[in-house]
């Protein structure tokens, strides 16, 4: 994953509204509205983030309220704090985060599994 930013939100920065990137996107800032970025996004470890958010790939290690949508890969560092719903193709959780809420993994090469296909049929 290319972890080079083409935009910075810095510490001491606050959005409130939607925050769209085609490129590489890096928060250290606060945000309350919605992130978006084709590309890859890195939410640093002093951020505090109150939207939804999408992605190609993701390192997370601050504070998120809202559901994450990751294409690619998503990591939720040591320090990341995560309160929504993640949607993702792999997940890797360091030791010390925290996440509450429901995650749905998505294989790209194989077919999407229902709820009823887990079932057992009795």
């Amino acid at each position: 994953m290319n972890t080079s930013s083409e935009s910075i939100i810095g510490p001491s920065v606050k959005i409130e509204g939607d925050l769209k990137s085609h490129g590489n996107l890096r928060i250290d800032g606060t945000v309350t509205g919605k992130v978006s970025t084709s590309q890859n996004l890195h939410i640093g470890e002093s951020a505090n983030i109150n939207a939804d958010i999408s992605a190609e790939n993701s390192v997370i290690s601050g504070m998120i309220s809202g559901n994450i949508k990751i294409s690619g890969a998503l990591v939720l560092g040591r320090t990341a704090r995560v309160t929504g719903d993640i949607t993702c193709g792999t997940l890797q959780v360091e030791e010390g985060a925290y996440f509450i809420g429901k995650c749905q993994m998505r294989d790209k090469n194989s077919a999407n599994i229902t709820k009823e296909d887990t079932l057992e049929k009795k």
